[in-house]
């Protein structure tokens, strides 16, 4: 005898098959409006990012002005995005700005359902800085408060430096080890630099001590700078731009031998005057100058034979890539290269 057909089996079936297909539209919802969320998250951190950029190159001296650009970044130069600026703060002395952005996200699946779409938000925070101690520094150092950006100085490598000079020889530590320099081998070396076959020097912190060098170095001077520099005719503007924005130079040769890393230095009583003899000096902070005569043709690093070295200190912007060692806080103070640099 046949059993009978359970009645009601078709219509479980329906239910089953109705919620699954609920379950699967859900599911899908869910992930749609959770790429469509990452998507315009990541797009409001970068406009963030880039609103924080724009405002922070006003800093310190004016953030009114940093301010109205970080609005109109996100309002006008990036509409595209939607996004509005919730809050621009400033602090430590306005050398740093956060930037808070959002917007209302894409409805997506969650409009079918009658759910409110998200609230997307991004922050970010940038500091101008200016550059600390870095590896590779010459063994020459400028007294502060004694030189103009962009103009051109002999520096004496033949013992004769003194009071009057404000800028002469140093014997920098020497790495790997940051031992003393000694004798004519070390400042030879120190002058060409571990990139052209000689040694760097090591990063000295800013506030530390080092030595003046009162030697004859005229042969080791002219030795060095044959290293490093070579055949190299890199004029002063193929290394150096100008930022219209800021008036700062940009460095726009960044591999180029020309550019060295010189401290800038005070005696210990607070006094600019070159000391005579081995005496110590204080490091304040580092800048970075071309190495030449800028209007002399062939653009030569050394004169006399190696008895003195033409440099123009310059204050340029750092790339946004210069990130081998340190930065400090800004200072209206010295002439440091300054960073415009995203910091969260």
């Amino acid at each position: 005898m046949t059993p009978a057909p359970r009645r009601g089996e078709a219509g479980q079936t329906l239910v089953f098959v109705s919620i699954f297909m609920v379950v699967c539209l859900c599911f899908v919802g869910v992930v749609i409006d959770g790429g469509m969320f990452f998507f315009e998250r990541r797009d409001m951190q970068g406009t963030a990012d880039a609103a924080a950029l724009a405002a922070v190159r006003e800093l310190p001296k004016q953030p009114g002005q940093a301010s109205t650009v970080a609005n109109d970044y996100v309002t006008s130069k990036n509409s595209a995005a939607s996004a509005l600026v919730r809050s621009v703060t400033f602090t430590d002395a306005n050398r740093s700005v956060e930037v808070v952005v959002h917007k209302k996200g894409s409805a997506g699946f969650s409009g079918v359902l009658g759910l409110a779409p998200p609230d997307i938000s991004a922050r970010a925070v940038a500091r101008v800085q200016m550059m600390g101690p870095r590896p590779g520094m010459l063994p020459m150092a400028f007294m502060r408060d004694t030189y103009t950006i962009g103009e051109n100085y002999e520096v004496k490598f033949d013992g004769t430096t003194t009071a009057a000079s404000e800028h002469g020889p140093i014997a920098p530590d020497v790495m790997p080890d940051c031992s003393g320099a000694t004798g004519a081998a070390d400042f030879r070396s120190l002058i060409a630099g571990a990139a052209h076959g000689g040694v760097d020097a090591c990063p000295t912190p800013i506030a530390e001590t080092l030595d003046l060098e009162p030697g004859q170095m005229a042969g080791p001077t002219r030795q060095g700078f044959d290293e490093r520099l070579g055949s190299s005719t890199d004029s002063y503007s193929d290394v150096f731009g100008t930022d219209p924005a800021s008036g700062f130079q940009t460095i726009e040769k960044p591999t180029s031998p020309r550019i060295g890393i010189v401290p800038i230095i005070e005696n210990l009583n607070g006094t600019t005057a070159w000391p005579n003899g081995r005496k110590e000096i204080r490091i304040l902070g580092y800048m970075l100058v071309y190495i030449g005569k800028v209007d002399s043709s062939g653009y030569p690093a050394y004169t006399n034979n190696g008895k003195s070295v033409w440099v123009t200190p310059v204050r340029p912007i750092l790339p946004a890539d210069f990130t081998d060692g340190e930065f400090v806080d800004y200072s209206d103070n010295l002439t440091s290269p300054v960073a415009f640099r995203l910091v969260e």
